[in-house]
């Protein structure tokens, strides 16, 4: 036991034989004081015991408590790190996914970009076209018109 440990139980042990003499007249108290009985020794002895058994029993819940106690603590630690690891990754896979989408939209644009391009040129190639037949026939013709006609059909399509 520890030296604050003794000095309690010490003085636990004077309290007790303070009060086991406390009701008796004071000529008992001088010769009981002096030479104990055998009984009354051994039903301290008795009581001294129980108090340690009891303290003892006291002293190992309390510990096996503070033992569960600890192993909870570990356990929402362990708890709480795997959590944090779960939001790292999701926050990293949104990331990604992010940078995945950003990429696909970036080459979409580049599409419909070359796509326009090349929709102007072939609407620039049709207009040339257009006026070198009206050039080449003569305005007023069915040849001419049913030509103009049937251009601008493609252009629109």
């Amino acid at each position: 036991m520890e030296k604050g440990k003794k000095f309690a139980n010490a003085e636990q042990v004077k309290k007790l034989m303070l009060l086991n003499t406390a009701g008796r007249p004071a000529a008992e108290r001088g010769a009981t004081e002096t030479l104990p009985s055998a009984e009354k020794m051994a039903g301290l002895l008795e009581r001294v015991r129980d108090a340690a058994s009891y303290i003892r029993d006291v002293e190992d819940r309390a510990q096996e408590q503070e033992y569960r106690t600890q192993e909870l603590l570990d356990q929402v630690r362990a708890d709480m790190q795997a959590a944090r690891n779960q939001v790292l990754a999701a926050e990293q896979r949104t990331r990604d996914i992010q940078a995945q989408a950003n990429a696909l939209i970036k080459a979409a644009e580049e599409r419909a970009r070359v796509a326009e391009e090349r929709a102007e040129a072939s609407e620039g190639w049709l207009r040339r076209i257009a006026e070198a037949i009206e050039s080449e026939f003569a305005s007023g013709s069915d040849e001419a018109a049913a030509i103009r006609s049937s251009i601008g059909r493609a252009a629109v399509a």
